[in-house]
């Protein structure tokens, strides 16, 4: 017998050859058409596991629509609202298939999950924050339900909102959690499991917004139950004070990791207004610091953030290139921070308190270059504290010492009770000179070549101090210097050095030594002691000043000042001085003569 009027407030279920229930059919009213189509008016179509499980896997709700009953399916072209235990489907035109368990919804998709994605990113939601949701609007979705998990794809324009979080994408694909059944207790539909949603996979030109940062990908993958998500495709990260980019992006639980590729480069981290990476502080640097690695990882911290580069780092910041094995940067959380959402702080670089660099550092910075095993770097203060066999080289000048200290034209070095300060100067000119015999004796030239040596020096302390044209080294305590023809000792020395102007690469000139306190300056087979020495290299004479005292074979002179001439068998002995001491000249005991 076939129906002749419409059927009011049916209800028609279908089993399986299980004999267990896959749907059952509700409808204000009901259209028969034939024993394979009815048309339904107010449908509610309640679909089942068809299993032992006996789980209500869905509810699904629309004005209108077809059912074909042997082909197990339904269709319409009107809205439809889907509600499953941890979610809800909103949409208009849809096709239900009740074999492969699949529904399309053809437009204007809406879907609520009853959790968020936010604490993949950031992990932790900030104190009275409410509970987060995840909408998802698309032009098309396709939902499949298995024994295991719904499995939502989107497509057609995608976005996602959650919390603060906006994800825009072309594919978006979510997997939640199936009902259990009735027999495991599983939550009646629309009651919502918070930790339904275990996987979410965004594709194809993914953009996600939070607070003030900007994440592009080919690809995100945010695994909600670990609290961590993963970014591939060309990531990057655009976000207050800083640029991150990569072959692969992870995140979980406030800690984001970028590690290179072989397509996509090194990690990189551009960061604007360091606040002072290099030796010479703020002033050195512009706008952007560059550094690339292997891997950086990010961390918030209770009091900061943490940055850390790893494997072959490479820093680029205005005048400062460098070079190490890994680099920590430790950032204050500003004021402005602390205020805001605990879920934008994770990107955020905050004020540069304190760069380390570790294994094999190399500094490059205007013609000097400074290596060490480790470098400390204190922007605010505008200071570095080089460490581990420290070693500066400015043009020529080679400085090593225990410690050194770094700052804006000024390097502070420091030595030990068993290792003192060493710099090593271009060589200078033999200063030497013949003797004395009588100042009317015409000079005559040093017969013997004495081998050139280059200039070493070595003292407990050394400022090295940059001028606009020359470099100052002033060193103290136990100071002893090492050159052609020339020995000496002092309690503290300053020499002068100038970059020769014709020479290029930075080739330098000693232009002047003065040596004060206990001055000894030995030379060729004589001593020279006073309270104060300068050496001209460049004059090629030394001047001693202050009880000066010259002996050698031939006998000691002493006086006031006393000025020895590069070659020469005379020098100027000069009487004077706060004693009034006068020039005075000893010659060794004469002998003898048989008459």
């Amino acid at each position: 017998m076939t129906p002749s009027a419409p059927v009011k407030n049916f209800r028609l279920p279908r089993f399986g050859d299980n004999g267990y229930t896959q749907w059952v059919l509700q409808g204000g009213k009901g259209i028969y058409d034939s024993a394979e189509q009815i048309r339904i008016e107010e449908m509610a179509l309640r679909v089942y596991s068809g299993d032992d499980r006996m789980a209500l896997e869905m509810t699904m709700d629309s004005p209108e629509a077809t059912v074909l009953v042997k082909e197990n399916r339904a269709v319409s072209e009107g809205p439809i609202e889907i509600v499953g235990a941890n979610f809800k489907v909103s949409g208009v035109g849809w096709v239900w298939d009740g074999v492969t368990k699949e529904i399309e919804v053809k437009f204007d998709v809406v879907v609520e999950f009853t959790q968020g994605m936010t604490e993949s990113l950031s992990g932790k939601v900030a104190p009275g924050a409410a509970a987060q949701k995840t909408e998802i609007h698309s032009g098309s979705l396709v939902l499949q339900t298995t024994k295991e998990a719904y499995r939502f794809e989107f497509t057609k324009s995608v976005h996602a909102v959650s919390g603060d979080m906006d994800l825009k994408s072309n594919v978006l694909i979510a997997i939640a959690d199936a009902p259990e059944g009735k027999e495991t207790g599983a939550p009646a539909v629309g009651a919502g499991q918070l930790d339904a949603v275990r996987q979410i996979i965004a594709r194809d030109q993914v953009v996600i917004e939070q607070a003030d940062r900007i994440l592009r990908a080919g690809e995100a993958e945010f695994l909600l139950r670990e609290k961590k998500a993963n970014f591939s495709g060309m990531p990057q990260i655009e976000a207050s004070g800083a640029y991150l980019s990569g072959a692969t992006i992870h995140s979980q639980e406030g800690e984001v990791i970028v590690t290179g590729g072989a397509d996509a480069g090194r990690a990189q981290m551009i960061v604007s207004q360091a606040g002072g990476l290099g030796i010479l502080g703020g002033a050195a640097l512009s706008s952007e610091t560059i550094v690339l690695a292997d891997s950086i990882t990010m961390r918030e911290l209770e009091a900061d953030n943490q940055f850390l580069f790893d494997g072959s780092v490479e820093v680029m910041s205005g005048a400062v290139q460098m070079r190490s094995q890994t680099l920590t940067l430790l950032a204050d959380k500003s004021t402005e921070q602390s205020v805001e959402s605990a879920d934008d702080d994770a990107i955020r670089v905050g004020e540069v308190r304190r760069v380390i660099a570790e294994g094999k550092v190399r500094i490059e910075q205007r013609g000097q270059v400074a290596t060490s095993d480790k470098v400390v770097f204190h922007p605010k203060a505008e200071r570095a504290e080089l460490s581990g066999n420290p070693r500066v080289t400015n043009g020529e000048a080679i400085v090593v010492g225990a410690v050194m200290q770094l700052r804006p034209g000024l390097a502070i070095v420091e030595g030990t009770d068993g290792e003192r300060v060493k710099v090593i100067l271009p060589v200078m000119p033999d200063l030497g000179y013949a003797g004395f015999q009588s100042a009317d004796v015409p000079s005559e030239p040093v017969a013997a070549k004495i081998e050139d040596r280059e200039t070493v020096i070595q003292a407990r302390t050394l400022h090295m101090i940059e001028k606009p044209d020359h470099t100052l080294f002033r060193f103290s305590e136990a100071v002893t210097v090492s050159g052609t023809n020339l020995d000496s000792s002092c309690g503290r020395l300053e020499v002068t050095a100038r970059e020769q102007a014709d020479a290029g690469d930075g080739k330098l000139q000693v232009e002047q030594i003065e040596a004060f306190d206990d001055v000894e300056i030995k030379q060729a087979g004589r001593v020279a002691t006073g309270d104060k020495a300068t050496i001209l290299p460049v004059a090629g004479k030394v001047v001693l000043e202050g009880d000066a005292v010259v002996t050698d074979e031939r006998g000691r002179v002493s006086g006031h000042r006393m000025t020895l001439l590069q070659g020469e068998r005379r020098a100027i002995v000069e009487g004077g001085g706060p004693n009034g001491a006068r020039a005075k000249v000893t010659l060794p005991e004469m002998k003898s003569r048989d008459l």
